[in-house]
């Protein structure tokens, strides 16, 4: 059986999140450590996340990254990405292929999955794929260093929720 994964050492950075409503900033501080070496805390960078910034580009306007120690937009992911150096972009109606192709180009997919009743919604970091076994990723939510994965049939209905909504670096 053949493993689709990227090549960073992601699962080396994990760092969870506890019980607190912060994939996002958990995701994005194991995000920037494994690619930039830099030695960010997700605690920290949620209370960083929670205030506006004035965007550098043209006329400075603010970027809304996050309901404050609640919910995080997607593009308040990118832009936090991009404040260290990673390009990223989000988008809705991303496809299965787009993730193969991230993990085969080597690039950090971050695919937001949910429910919207009950509503929910959690982003975490893909690292592998295999036929049989699903998607596998690197998840703040769990206390341990490990990838969980999610079978295809659990993470399509999850994924699809949402629109099938990923924030990736390019």
């Amino acid at each position: 059986m053949s493993t689709l994964q990227i090549s960073f050492p992601i699962v080396q950075f994990h760092q969870p999140q506890g019980q607190t409503n912060d994939c996002a900033p958990f995701t994005v501080a194991i995000v920037i450590n494994a690619l930039t070496g830099e030695n960010l805390s997700g605690a920290r960078l949620a209370q960083e996340m929670n205030r506006v910034r004035l965007s550098p580009r043209g006329l400075p306007f603010p970027v809304i990254r996050r309901i404050p120690n609640w919910a995080t937009f997607p593009w308040g992911i990118a832009d936090e990405l991009g404040r260290h150096g990673l390009r990223a972009r989000w988008r809705l109606g991303a496809s299965e292929n787009d993730l193969l192709t991230a993990l085969r180009e080597n690039r950090v997919a971050l695919p937001i999955v949910g429910s919207l009743a009950p509503l929910w919604a959690h982003v975490k970091i893909l690292v592998a794929h295999e036929a049989a076994r699903g998607w596998g990723f690197v998840d703040p939510a769990q206390p341990r260093a490990e990838v969980i994965w999610d079978s295809p049939q659990r993470f399509a209905l999850l994924w699809g929720n949402w629109g099938h909504l990923l924030i990736e670096t390019v």
